[in-house]
């Protein structure tokens, strides 16, 4: 869950695909790829603009618990 400092979480969340040490003790976990990383891996290699922002919506259309 991302925030911006205290007090302030929101409902984004990101998906990381690369060691992101600086993000430690920042921001809560509370999921992982339990199957499709290859379309975890699709998403990250779409093109993006100048601020790293898709280009185009990517969506999340169906999502599952684990277990």
């Amino acid at each position: 869950m991302a925030n911006a400092g205290p007090d302030t979480n929101g409902s984004q969340f990101f998906v990381t695909l690369a060691p992101t040490q600086w993000l430690d003790g920042k921001h809560t976990i509370f999921g992982r790829v339990c199957q499709g990383i290859g379309m975890v891996n699709r998403v990250g290699m779409v093109e993006t603009n100048s601020q790293d922002r898709p280009v185009d919506d990517v969506k999340i259309i169906k999502a599952y618990p684990s277990g």
